[in-house]
């Protein structure tokens, strides 16, 4: 029956069915209309069901109380005033603490501010101030290669002489503890500087300040030209287009490369000794920019997990070595080590899943491994922590990443190569010296007799050879008349390459031959003393061990010579050295050796049996390795203090100077020595930089023995 016209006007359009924002379980389950009716609604209030209503997990329309709102906006206000509170009472501490401190009547003392450890500093107490720590001890073990072992051998010989025993000075045994290979230092829980913890960090900004563009592309690209040469493991192409991506949006990018970005600009602050500007000034500079890597990638150098980690913790290796906390380069280097192992650097079958390029990339970081792991093998006499074997890779190659370099030409690129490649292979035979001349640094084995060491000298002597024959024309080995030859010829148009990779790859050479000749010398210097050597031994040793002898020291000689004649010049030929940490080892270690070697002549009888002119000539090496490190760079401490225990030795011994103009005195002399660990200007390094010396060996003048106590 249909509604007259006029009642359907005015019944209205029919309503539409009301939408329900949550729908119970029950009806959700049934698939059923839900009314939205609580607590129960109508289809569970018929059926008799419990009705629940349960929010979707993906809600965003959460109802905060307000409560709950001023409670946390009451907390905050809380917080924010005790914080004024403890900043009020700092400001007026350290304005009490500053108005104790007596004027200062003169220049002000130069700030030799500490590179941040690697771990951070340690607070005195813990954070519920209950426990005072004590003072840390640090330990560390300096193996056959090292200079401490070579130094003890050198101490006993020198005490033996009774004349002597009453001017050398012995380190003082409260302190520095030598028991075997171990070196003992106590470090303090707080920073040494007098600085407090939160001083320290507030050095690691979290926003990192880079210099201007210009600057930084200034920095980037010495790099590239220096250290980027010789360790060629970061592909210069790739790393200036993630830069100019960086200028464009700074909002988006990886914190490991930037990481990377600012240790490379430390390492090319603190290696830049040609440019003249004084030592504190570069370190302080790159100590800001290592500070910003370390605190970019604290929580990325732990997982390693990618291959800018890897070549970040390389480089920071490499950055360390030339600075007081020297020692932390071996912890980051086993860092970098397990990062390469986890991604499969070394596996050739790992690599193939990558493009040539990357893998070209991985290879190369690979080999900078291998040839870092050498070098602090050696430095620290340490075991490598990567056997020989793991070394299968092919060496890298060349075209494949030639194209487009942004700093130097194809042809440098070729010659970069070809030493890293050499580098690679020279230092395959260092390996093999510190396996079977020093027992792999273990400090495991029995002492090797006089005639199998000079019989495994001789095999490695023609290893050595033969990869001497195999350098090409560009690379060959330079003598000192060579390289004022070159100099001759390049004064009117200076070419830095391939001269500067010729001088390197000289200077490595050289001091592996010392590597691998002075256990000789060793043997010489024990045989001086009551408890050296057989009879028997002495006999073979007097036949056959001149020999080594003389080419450990003829090595030593031009290591100085060469050095000495870079860092006195004025020009461009000062760039031809790598980085200043470098030569100062290879100064230092060569002028040990001469003084070594002086010491036996002068105390065997069958030193007549050596050159007349080597006689003459190898006591004015010690002078002019003291002028050498006067000139290798201004103002710097661990340059400072090498020169320093050389200058004490030459006295000691009473070594002949070669010329006064090169020892002439200077304003810290050997009056200083014995008062540089309480002065000032040069705080105790602790264990730190014990590569070369630690600070408390010639300090304070004893009437016993004379270092006997090693």
């Amino acid at each position: 029956m249909e509604l007259p016209s006029d009642q359907a006007t005015l019944q209205g359009p029919p309503s539409k069915r009301r939408r329900v924002a949550l729908a119970c379980d029950i009806c959700r389950t049934r698939k059923s209309r839900c009314d939205g009716i609580r607590p129960q609604c109508g289809m569970c209030k018929d059926l008799g069901f419990e009705c629940v209503y349960t929010p979707a997990v993906t809600a965003t329309n959460v109802i905060v109380q307000k409560d709950y709102l001023q409670n946390l906006e009451s907390r905050m206000k809380s917080l924010e005033d005790n914080l004024n509170t403890m900043r009020s009472d700092m400001t007026r501490l350290a304005a009490r603490m500053s108005s104790k401190s007596p004027p200062s009547d003169g220049q002000p003392e130069p700030c030799h501010q500490p590179v941040v450890d690697l771990a951070g500093p340690e607070d005195p107490t813990d954070a519920m101030g209950a426990v005072t720590f004590a003072d840390e001890e640090e330990c560390g073990y300096f193996g056959p290669s090292s200079n401490i072992a070579f130094l003890r051998h050198l101490s006993r010989a020198v005490s033996h002489n009774e004349s002597n025993q009453q001017e050398i000075n012995s380190p003082r045994m409260d302190k520095i503890v030598y028991d075997g290979g171990f070196v003992s230092a106590t470090r303090p829980p707080s920073p040494v500087s007098g600085r407090t913890p939160t001083a320290v960090h507030a050095g690691l900004a979290t926003d990192p300040l880079l210099p201007s563009s210009a600057e930084t592309l200034q920095l980037i690209r010495r790099y590239f030209y220096d250290t980027g040469l010789l360790f060629p493991y970061i592909h210069p192409p790739t790393f200036f287009e993630t830069y100019h991506q960086f200028k464009n949006n700074a909002k988006k990018v990886r914190r490991t490369w930037l990481g990377l970005l600012n240790i490379m600009l430390a390492m090319a602050k603190v290696t830049a000794v040609s440019t003249r500007a004084p030592a504190e000034t570069r370190i302080t500079e790159s100590t800001r920019y290592y500070r910003q890597a370390l605190n970019l990638c604290r929580g990325e150098i732990l997982r390693g997990t990618t291959l800018e980690v890897v070549q970040y913790l390389l480089l920071m290796g490499q950055y360390l070595q030339g600075t007081q906390k020297s020692v932390q380069a071996w912890t980051v280097h086993g860092l970098a080590v397990k990062a390469a192992l986890q991604l499969g650097l070394h596996s050739k079958d790992a690599s193939q899943a990558f493009p040539p390029l990357e893998r070209e990339i991985r290879k190369r970081t690979w080999f900078a491994c291998v040839v870092l792991d050498r070098t602090l093998s050696m430095t620290f006499g340490r075991p490598p922590a990567i056997p020989d074997n793991y070394v299968q890779l092919d060496l890298p190659i060349i075209p494949s990443i030639t194209e487009d370099e942004p700093v130097v030409n194809d042809e440098t690129i070729r010659q970069s190569i070809h030493f890293f490649n050499h580098t690679i292979t020279l230092y395959k035979q260092m390996g093999n010296i510190i396996d079977r001349i020093y027992g792999q640094n273990l400090g495991c084995e029995p002492s090797l007799s006089v005639g199998e060491t000079m019989g495994r000298v001789l095999s490695i002597e023609n290893q050595l050879l033969s990869w001497v024959m195999a350098l090409p024309n560009n690379l060959r080995q330079l003598s000192l008349q060579d390289l004022r030859e070159e100099f001759g010829q390049s004064d009117s148009q200076p070419r830095l390459f391939p001269l500067k990779f010729r001088v390197i790859l000289t200077l490595r050479y050289l001091h592996i031959q010392i590597l691998l000749h002075r256990p000789i010398l060793v043997k010489f210097l024990d045989a001086s003393h009551a408890s050296g050597l057989e009879p028997g031994e002495e006999r073979v040793l007097n036949d056959i061990g001149y020999s080594s002898m003389k080419k450990c020291v003829e090595s030593a000689m031009s290591i100085i010579d060469m050095i000495h004649e870079l860092v006195c010049a004025t020009g461009w030929q000062r760039d031809l050295l790598g980085a200043w940490w470098y030569s100062l080892y290879y100064t230092f270690n060569a002028a040990l050796v001469i003084i070594g070697a002086t010491w036996v002549q002068r105390t065997r009888q069958s030193v007549r049996d050596f050159p007349s002119h080597q006689l003459a000539n190898i006591e004015l090496y010690p002078g002019r390795a003291v002028a050498t490190l006067r000139q290798l760079d201004i103002g710097n401490r661990m340059v400072d203090r090498c020169r320093y225990y050389l200058e004490q030795l030459i006295s000691i011994l009473h070594l002949e100077p070669e010329d006064s103009t090169d020892t002439a005195p200077v304003d810290l002399g050997l009056a200083a020595m014995g008062s540089s660990t309480t002065d000032g200007n040069f705080p105790s390094f602790g264990i730190e930089c014990g590569e070369f010396m630690l600070d408390d060996l010639f300090i304070n003048i004893t009437q016993g023995p004379a270092l006997e106590r090693w």
